[in-house]
């Protein structure tokens, strides 16, 4: 056997395959538009409900994305119990914005959606909750740009060196027939 072929089988049976979460950087207006709810919510209290999953008791004060759930309303959202799943931990008593999907009937949410901390949004990002610009524009296209080549068919372009300020400040919004960046400055 020659010997590259045998420090070849070595080495892979040596290394153990490993797995984590991974997720591209996305702008938070993408993040709500891919989500089916976008919520302010306060953690009442944490469980563990097994299966590598923690299940985070909320009280929801604003819903910037649907009817549903309602201000006041107490529910369940689900996240696995590891980051390398793609957990999100939440403090008690701490208020939130909180992005995710609902499967089989319960809120879950995951590291690739926006999960933030609701005082660590920019104004900008207030406002646009509020007056409902990220989610009345999910039509349009943003594209985070992470090279030096920076073409896209998307309406809205991330350049590489501007992230925090087009995430902080801006939104892609209609107008007319075309997206294209507020200017809400950076």
């Amino acid at each position: 056997m020659r010997v590259d072929v045998l420090l070849f089988l070595v080495f892979a049976c040596c290394v153990r395959p490993s797995s984590s979460c991974s997720c591209f950087p996305t702008h938070v207006q993408t993040s709500i538009c891919q989500a089916d709810y976008a919520i302010k919510a306060t953690i009442l209290s944490v469980q563990d409900s097994g299966d590598f999953t923690l299940r985070y008791n909320v009280t929801v004060q604003m819903n910037f994305k649907t009817g549903q759930p309602t201000p006041s309303s107490v529910i369940s959202i689900f996240s696995a119990n590891n980051s390398a799943l793609c957990g999100v931990y939440f403090s008690v008593g701490e208020t939130y914005l909180i992005v995710g999907n609902i499967v089989n009937g319960e809120y879950r949410t995951n590291l690739c959606f926006w999960n933030i901390i609701f005082s660590d949004l920019s104004d900008f990002q207030m406002f646009a909750l509020k007056r409902r610009i990220y989610v009345n524009n999910c039509e349009c296209e943003i594209y985070q740009c992470f090279g030096l080549d920076c073409q896209s068919e998307a309406d809205c372009i991330v350049p590489p060196e501007q992230t925090y300020c087009y995430y902080s400040n801006k939104a892609c919004t209609k107008r007319g027939a075309k997206c294209s960046w507020t200017d809400h400055g950076c």
